[in-house]
């Protein structure tokens, strides 16, 4: 009985100890996070062409933002291993992509030429389908199962692209819903980044992009470099043909498709109408004031069109038998008959993917110089061209 007593004295006697040595601490209070006050925003990215996607700078946060065809932006907060972690309440709502990001998805083969250019298309573990990839390298490790296909359009597979814990998605939306994929995976929370790059009007604009991609995969200062040389190139070759070309005419180019009646082309204001320009061509429709569409009757374009001595980009076709099944009214025009018709497939990947959607847009000094040979043969008889081939009649 003594030994029981004396026991629960001791016990009690060390239940006081230990409660008077706890009471002295002072226990860390729980860290809960809270929104830091708005912040006012500015532009931060220097961009001399683009006109579809900045950067801006709020506090120590930078939004990026893209145009998609509307007067609205999407904006996303980038976030690096410094950022702090309270985020301003303006910003709060904004979807947040890690950068830089080292797994990548791109649901358009156009992505690689950008991603190829900063030397990072290793990154990248998913892609829509691979049919449309003309590098044969990337095909390659797309055919091994080293890359994932997650299918485009209705068929695209939302899991595959989860699964494959990407730091980024590149999707683009044109307005049909049955084809978008970034509204699809927006909604499932996932990292998805629009792009607009083919809304842009100029080669030098497109090129620009190379700034956006740099920013999400951490190559910003190669992207700055990468450009100012391309800039550079574009613009010397551009004097170099004003110069060549001052007391010369002009040669008029068309472009586009007759379907069912009806001729569409590039519009005046358009990306290849600037670059036809820069080459030292006259574009056929200059003086249409759009940028998006453009399309007339056959009737007034056939009208047109006697002026025309050069055509380019004849809607895919790959021969000219495939256009004159389209409308064979076309055998009267003169530039049929001289045979001066171009497509700009002349380097197909395995499954006839077209590098002219993956590589000029980078290389607008390249493409500026193809166009012109092909209007100036006279002044560049040794140079091969890279994506444009003149037509055969079968």
């Amino acid at each position: 009985m003594k030994k029981n007593l004396l026991r629960l004295f001791f016990a009690l006697v060390l239940a006081g100890i230990l409660y008077l040595f706890f009471a002295q601490l002072k226990l860390p209070e729980a860290v809960v996070p809270t929104l830091a006050e708005d912040c006012a925003e500015v532009p931060e990215m220097t961009l001399s062409h683009a006109k579809n996607f900045g950067v801006n700078r709020c506090g120590e946060f930078r939004i990026l933002w893209v145009k998609n065809g509307t007067a609205d932006s999407l904006r996303w907060l980038l976030r690096d291993s410094l950022s702090p972690k309270n985020v301003p309440q303006n910003l709060a709502e904004l979807p947040v992509v890690e950068i830089p990001a080292k797994r990548i998805a791109i649901l358009s083969s156009t992505y690689l030429g950008y991603l190829t250019a900063l030397g990072v298309e290793n990154r990248v573990g998913v892609i829509d389908v691979k049919k449309y990839i003309a590098n044969p390298e990337f095909y390659a490790r797309v055919d091994s199962l080293k890359i994932v296909e997650a299918g485009e359009g209705m068929a695209m597979s939302a899991e595959a692209i989860y699964e494959s814990r990407s730091d980024v998605i590149f999707a683009f939306s044109m307005g049909e819903s049955i084809h978008d994929a970034f509204p699809k995976l927006a909604r499932l929370k996932m990292s998805v980044v629009l792009t607009s790059e083919w809304t842009e009007n100029s080669p030098l604009s497109k090129a620009e992009w190379l700034k956006f991609f740099g920013l999400i995969v951490g190559k910003e200062t190669l992207a700055e470099s990468l450009f100012n040389d391309k800039v550079k190139r574009y613009e010397d070759l551009r004097a170099k043909l004003d110069s060549l070309l001052q007391n010369e005419k002009r040669p008029v180019v068309m472009t586009g498709t007759p379907s069912s009646g009806t001729w569409y082309a590039s519009p005046g204001k358009s990306f290849m109408a600037n670059l036809i320009h820069d080459a030292g061509g006259e574009y056929l429709w200059h003086e249409d004031s759009s940028v998006a569409s453009f399309s007339l009757p056959f009737e007034k374009a056939f009208a047109d069109a006697q002026k025309a001595e050069m055509w380019l980009n004849p809607g895919a076709a790959k021969n000219m038998q495939e256009i004159y099944a389209r409308d064979s009214r076309v055998e009267r025009l003169p530039v049929w008959k001289s045979r001066e018709i171009y497509e700009y497939d002349l380097r197909k990947g395995p499954e006839g993917g077209i590098d002219f959607y993956e590589s000029a847009v980078v290389k607008p000094d390249s493409l500026l110089l193809d166009v012109a040979k092909m209007l100036h043969p006279a002044y560049f008889k040794s140079i091969p061209s890279k994506w444009y081939r003149k037509l055969s009649n079968i």
